[in-house]
């Protein structure tokens, strides 16, 4: 593990899903941990960019997205929204609908970059755009809480746990 996530163990469960990008993963890392909430799932959703011409799921929770092939689960990823560093919504070619608006979001995870483009299948439906910008929007804003919250044990034995380079003032 990271010396960067060394402080991010809770109840000897590394906390990853926010802050990686991971391909074809076991279908136990793609349920949600604990503190992890389902916000939306969207079916007909194709990952254009890796996976052009295959239908899949995607889903938003509130701590990353998930998209996984309709005909092979094995093929899916997950990306954390720390991870995130552009959103855009831009024309994109796909094999199952054409040139059409499409999800592109730049993401950097340790000294990777991917580019990833999410086409929904359904016509006219902004459900894709709109669902994921809320949720990444309510991510941006309180990163703070959720790390005290899934990242560290702020009371043990009723006594207050400092944090790294936290001071207690009187």
């Amino acid at each position: 593990i990271n010396a960067e996530y060394m402080g991010q163990m809770v109840e000897g469960t590394y906390v990853w899903q926010d802050r990686e990008v991971r391909f074809d993963v076991s279908l136990a890392q793609l349920q949600p941990r604990k503190g992890e909430i389902l916000v939306d799932s969207i079916n007909a959703v194709e990952d254009t960019k890796g996976n052009n011409g295959d239908k899949g799921n995607l889903m938003i929770t509130n701590m990353r997205i998930i998209w996984f092939n309709d005909n092979d689960q094995k093929v899916n990823l997950s990306v954390g929204f720390d991870c995130i560093i552009s959103v855009e919504i831009k024309s994109a070619e796909s094999r199952l609908k054409g040139n059409c608006q499409a999800l592109h979001m730049k993401t950097k995870c340790n000294q990777s970059r991917y580019e990833f483009i999410f086409t929904s299948l359904v016509n006219n439906s902004p459900r894709l755009f709109t669902s994921f910008q809320a949720v990444v929007r309510s991510y941006e804003t309180t990163k703070l809480y959720r790390d005290l919250r899934l990242r560290t044990a702020i009371i043990q034995d009723k006594m207050l746990m400092l944090l790294p380079q936290e001071k207690v003032y009187n």
